[in-house]
Parts: C-alpha cells; sequence; structure tokens
C-alpha cells in the first residue's frame, strides 16, 4: 500500500512539473516578444542606421557603443539597420523592445502574483534578467550580420548616406512616437548635385533631389572625422544638420564618439494646429511637443508656406496645475540654419497658455528685442514677434 502511495504521489509531482513548464511558456515574461506587445512606459522609439561603407576591419568601437551606450528606457523600442550609401538598400537586423520593467513595475508584479502564479514562473526580477540576456545576444548576433554585410559593400557612382535614409523614410509614420535616430557613418557624401558650390547649395539640392520627413526626430550622428574626404568635419556637419533641419529633424551632436545618452521617458507627441500672425504676414502653424518626467518639453512650430514647410525646433517644458496649463522655451537653432538674415534666431522665445490642454495661445518673439523693417522711413517699426493660438489634438 505504502508503495502505492509513493508512486501515486510521484506522478502528481511529475505531472505539475510537465504541466508547470508548459503553462509558465504561456504565461511567464520570457517571451520578450509577447513582452514588447504590454504598454512601454515610453513613446521614444530609437532607430540606428549604420553605413555599411564606414566600417573598417578591428574597429569596433560602432559595435560597442550601440551594445552598451544606448540608454534605452524600459520596452522602447529599437530598430537596427545596416544601410547601403551607393544602392540605398536598408538591411533591417534587429526589431524589439528593451525587455526591462521599471522597479515599481516589479514591485507590482510581485504584490499580485498568486500561490500559483509562483509555482510556474519565476521571479519577475530573475525573469528580467533572463529577458536582457537574451536581448543582448540578439543584438550581438544581428551586429554581425552588419559585419557580413559590409564586406560586401561595392562602392557605386554615389556615396550619400542622406539619401538613403531619406528613401527610408516610411519608418517614421507614427504620429504620436518620439523618433531618435543614431547614425554611425564617417559623413562622406558624394552624390551628383549639379552645380552646387558650397554647403548651402548642396543641401538645397539634397533636399530637392530626397524630399521626406522624419517626424521631428532627434538625431546623433558619430564615428564622423576630418581626415576622411577632402571636406572638413565642420563642412560635413553643416550639410548633415541643415539637411536633417529641412526635414524636420535636428541633429542634436556630430562627433566620433557618441555622446552620453539619457533614458528618460517621453509622452506620445501631441499636435495642434493653428494660425500666426506677424509682421505683416498671417498663416498657418503647428505645433507638436512631448514631454518627460521631468516636465521638459521637446517642441516643434511648422509654418506653412506655400508648399513648403519652415521647421523651428524648440526646448523648454509643458506644465499643467488644474485646468490652467502653460507651454514655454526657447529657439535651440538659426532657422534657416546658416542663412545671414535668419527667420527665427537661437534663443528666440515662446510662451503659450490656455485651459484644458485643448487650447493654446500666446507668442513667438526675440530674445534680442529686435524690430520688423518698415518699407517707410516715417512708419514705425514693429517689435519683432508672432502671436499664436493653436486649438485640437490628436
Amino acid at each position: 500500500m505504502a508503495q502505492k502511495i509513493v508512486t501515486f504521489v510521484g506522478a502528481i509531482v511529475f505531472c505539475a512539473v510537465v504541466i508547470s513548464d508548459s503553462f509558465a511558456q504561456i504565461i511567464n515574461t520570457s517571451d520578450i516578444d509577447a513582452l514588447c506587445r504590454s504598454p512601454a512606459r515610453t513613446h521614444r522609439s530609437t532607430l540606428v542606421y549604420v553605413d555599411l561603407s564606414s566600417l573598417r576591419e578591428g574597429e569596433n568601437e560602432w559595435g560597442y557603443t550601440i551594445l552598451k551606450k544606448l540608454e534605452l528606457a524600459p520596452r522602447e523600442r529599437l530598430t537596427v539597420l545596416g544601410i547601403n550609401p551607393s544602392n540605398y538598400e536598408v538591411l533591417e537586423v534587429f526589431a524589439s523592445c528593451f525587455p526591462k520593467f521599471t522597479q515599481s513595475e516589479i514591485d507590482k508584479i510581485r504584490h499580485d502574483r498568486t500561490l500559483w502564479d509562483k509555482l510556474v514562473s519565476q521571479d519577475p526580477e530573475s525573469q528580467q534578467r533572463d529577458n536582457l540576456q537574451t536581448f543582448d545576444s540578439r543584438l550581438r548576433n544581428s551586429l554581425d550580420r552588419i559585419v557580413s554585410a559590409s564586406k560586401k559593400f561595392v562602392l557605386g557612382k554615389r556615396r550619400n548616406v542622406l539619401g538613403a535614409i531619406a528613401v527610408d523614410k516610411n519608418r517614421f509614420t507614427d504620429r504620436k512616437a518620439f523618433y531618435r535616430i543614431i547614425m554611425f557613418t564617417n559623413g562622406i557624401i558624394s552624390d551628383d548635385v549639379g552645380a552646387a558650390a558650397n554647403e548651402t547649395e548642396i543641401v538645397d539640392a539634397l533636399t530637392r533631389k530626397y524630399p521626406t520627413s522624419f517626424s521631428g526626430a532627434e538625431v546623433s550622428v558619430f564615428g564622423v572625422t576630418g581626415g576622411v574626404g577632402k571636406e572638413a568635419l565642420e563642412s560635413k556637419e553643416k550639410i548633415f544638420s541643415s539637411f536633417f533641419l529641412k526635414n524636420w529633424a535636428h541633429v542634436r551632436s556630430f562627433t566620433p564618439s557618441l555622446p552620453q545618452q539619457t533614458d528618460r521617458l517621453f509622452s506620445a507627441v501631441r499636435t495642434m494646429s493653428g494660425t500666426f500672425e506677424g509682421g505683416g504676414t498671417k498663416g498657418s502653424v503647428k505645433l507638436s511637443f512631448s514631454t518627460t518626467t521631468e516636465k521638459s518639453a521637446e517642441i516643434w512650430l511648422t509654418f506653412v508656406l506655400g508648399a513648403k514647410s519652415l521647421y523651428v525646433p524648440i526646448e523648454g517644458e509643458y506644465a499643467c496645475r488644474g485646468e490652467s496649463c502653460e507651454l514655454k522655451g526657447r529657439v535651440i537653432e538659426n532657422i534657416p540654419l546658416f542663412a545671414s538674415a535668419p527667420y527665427f534666431r537661437k534663443g528666440d522665445k515662446i510662451v503659450l497658455a490656455g485651459k484644458n490642454a485643448t487650447k493654446l495661445a500666446g507668442s513667438l518673439s526675440s530674445e534680442n528685442n529686435e524690430v520688423f523693417k518698415s518699407d517707410s522711413e516715417t512708419a514705425k517699426n514693429d517689435e519683432v514677434k508672432y502671436q499664436m493660438e493653436f486649438a485640437g489634438s490628436n
């Protein structure tokens, strides 16, 4: 009888282990793809572009940077792509989210776990360690694919990583995403731009040839040097910065090594339509902004000028107290970037206020109390200020 009881108990334990193992595959968070379908803590989405023509055997700093220096936020989307600047082929080698929970999320999962959960799945922190190891392994393998692709690269008549990324514009269509572009390239641009003689003319020619929209992306370019090719480092930076700004993106850094990144959490991008008036001109303008947990805001004004758009990047803050909301900040680049007489200058101030976050009104004014020049010598020159009103939200 005792023998039968032992056998029976053993069978139960065996079945429990088998069932637990199979069921755990369904409910635990070891399935990174399933985890990535859960709500992310940030609306930032990072895209890493690697210029295949810029890789050199034995130089692996670019790979270490991607593995260790991106500072991804919990469940932030990451896409890694190899890009051919000659034929414009784009090779997607990695697309996933960073499989991490915040400490408060881990504490809540532990608090809500039932006895059955504890039997069939790991502690969330232990499972997270496994997930991060899997993520790291997959990312390393993807970089090996980029190295293999680079060995097959053949230089063609053109070498233009800007044109190649512009062709890949369909990755920037999520209106609520705050895009971060990380690009590894030596910065060499060689394309048929006609009789363009300086950086401004080159950018104008490239923009006409490769019009696109990067939806307000923040851009960091690394791997660039002044000693490769005939262009000086400053010339390359002018071309990259101006091209991105004309296509609704801002180059935050253009350096040999990637600067320190942050894992700040970004809200969904809000977009409001509006009007402006100033200097005897009226027109349409669009306001887009994303906020962080520190109340800082990444802001864009898009002035619609006929068939063209003028993009103005602003850094500031947005906060609401009860029904009253205020957005304020400063322009961070001259617009156009290298114009001798820009429409907007670095440091110009924006202040908007409203109620219920559905309407905002205020002005964009000059930091240095500039005035509009009048056509008449007797007329009073008005202060440079654009009154703006915005309503609605996406």
